[in-house]
């Protein structure tokens, strides 16, 4: 199968490229792992998105000739993941996006003229472009703890099972941005929580940075906090862990039941073959200015792969560089 520009990835970023690709003439095919959002879908359930989804602050939204509060009936100004997977569907459906579901892509190989993308299904299907969408949420971030690996009580805070699993047990969160807050938040008084972060607690109130403790969560931790309903360990680290035990910097060598690393996402591609793409030291490719590989033509990254930061992987971070993106494309490509 030969396509003129394939995308792989169908979270937010693939399906705003392939929209905008469509307006300036250009078809596009989407390879997604799962169904649109398919890495939305592993969040834990009721999560909450930390920027607004409403008309005067429309931060979620793809395109505002559809935005999300025109198409879902959402419960508040925070759309929940369910609402959002649900606006990612809609998107797709009324602009007629071209997605093949289960297309799993595993290796991007560059040819004569163009590139072929190997399907873990055993297909091929080749391009003349190449859109990497992947993003970070497919890629858990797990620290290079000496006994993290392999450890059944420890798990990122995306597989978290729920209130339940964890009721009457000594828990132990690791992170505190808004993750590793919401989590000490509802677990608070039904297990026993320890939340221990690196550095101090940063809030959003008082730095602006919208990845730092925000709104309920920062008045309702502040609160755990003062009456000792948790124990934070602040500015302090993790130096091994021992299937429960735990050995802080500290010197305090505790015993918990469950540990839970609220410690974000990597940056997550298939691999290259026949190719050079260049990546920076954090593992986020180095691209020119409208998103194409400085060291591969043709091959172009978007999403939070395009921001370059673990702390701007926001769609309004990177929603603005899409459209110049896919008409640099459309450009190339003759339309």
């Amino acid at each position: 199968m030969k396509e003129r520009v394939v995308i792989i990835g169908g979270g937010p970023a693939g399906l705003l490229t392939s929209y905008h690709l469509k307006n300036f003439g250009v078809n596009s095919i989407i390879l997604e792992k799962g169904r649109a959002g398919e890495s939305w879908r592993k969040m834990r359930d009721g999560m909450v998105m930390l920027s607004p989804s409403v008309p005067s602050m429309d931060m979620t939204s793809l395109s505002f000739d559809h935005p999300i509060w025109s198409l879902v009936k959402l419960k508040g100004p925070f759309a929940t993941k369910e609402e959002f997977i649900e606006y990612l569907e809609l998107f797709a459906e009324i602009n007629k996006i071209n997605l093949m579901k289960d297309k799993a892509v595993s290796q991007i190989n560059k040819t004569d003229d163009g590139f072929e993308a190997s399907v873990d299904d055993g297909s091929k299907i080749s391009s003349t472009t190449v859109v990497v969408a992947t993003g970070v949420i497919g890629h858990p971030c797990l620290p290079d703890i000496p006994g993290v690996e392999d450890n059944p009580k420890v798990i990122h805070s995306q597989n978290y099972r729920g209130l339940e699993a964890y009721r009457g047990k000594r828990v132990l969160i690791v992170g505190a941005g808004n993750s590793g807050a919401e989590l000490t938040i509802e677990l608070s008084g039904v297990a026993d929580v320890t939340l221990v972060n690196k550095d101090r607690l940063k809030y959003y109130s008082e730095t602006g940075n919208l990845s730092n403790i925000r709104g309920l969560s920062e008045s309702i931790l502040k609160e755990l906090i003062n009456f000792k309903i948790i124990v934070l360990k602040e500015g302090v680290s993790i130096e091994s862990i021992s299937g429960g035990n735990v050995v802080f910097s500290d010197g305090v060598e505790d015993e918990f039941d469950e540990i839970v690393f609220a410690t974000g996402y990597l940056p997550y591609m298939p691999g290259f073959t026949n190719m050079e793409v260049k990546i920076l030291k954090d593992g986020y490719p180095e691209l020119t200015p409208s998103c194409e590989s400085v060291s591969t033509k043709g091959l172009y990254f978007t999403g939070p792969l395009s921001v370059k930061s673990r702390l701007c992987s926001f769609i309004h971070c990177f929603r603005p560089k899409v459209a110049p993106m896919a008409l640099d494309i459309a450009d190339k490509l003759g339309r």
